[in-house]
């Protein structure tokens, strides 16, 4: 098994979850896929992991798909989403509308473990859960991101981190 791999598999074992882990040692890569519950929605999770380039990628795609008529205001949301999220991001592909939030490491000459690599499932299930009704209001249910976002009483742009702002300086 190979060192990303071995920490792949220690995560699913620490939260208990059943399931092969795909290995492919002549290229180095590891692939888990499962399903898994996420606001009561049923949504696919493939963990990779690359020895090459050191990578571990976490992804959930939730059970719909942005509707032709709602991709630029799925976008809308998935831009103001990823501007309150610190560790992970959502996309949306052009090519079918397909949502994915992603929660990816490189750890080149760092030494993760499994806990690592838990904590990035959670991470990305955690926020898809924040997100999930919101996400399939407007994907599929034709309402504009601002107004959900209005109705959360948050700004599609959140107010800018104090490093940010004009004039402000680190002090150490």
């Amino acid at each position: 098994m190979t060192r990303l791999g071995a920490l792949v598999q220690e995560a699913l074992d620490q939260l208990g979850w059943q399931g092969d882990l795909t290995l492919d040692e002549a290229s180095g890569t590891s692939r888990f896929s499962s399903m898994i519950l996420i606001q009561d929605q049923p949504c696919e999770l493939f963990i990779d992991a690359h020895e090459e380039s050191d990578f571990i990628g976490v992804y959930y795609y939730p059970p719909f798909r942005a509707k032709a008529d709602c991709y630029p205001e799925t976008c809308l949301l998935i831009n103001a989403i990823n501007n309150r999220t610190r560790h992970g991001h959502l996309e949306i592909l052009r090519s079918n509308g397909r949502l994915r939030m992603v929660v990816s490491a490189d750890v080149e000459g760092a030494s993760p473990t499994g806990v690592f690599v838990a904590q990035m499932m959670r991470c990305g299930a955690d926020i898809l859960s924040d997100w999930m009704g919101e996400l399939a209001a407007v994907a599929v249910g034709n309402r504009r991101a601002d107004d959900v976002l209005a109705e959360l009483e948050l700004d599609a742009v959140p107010p800018t981190a104090p490093a940010e702002e004009e004039g402000a300086a680190c002090t150490g």
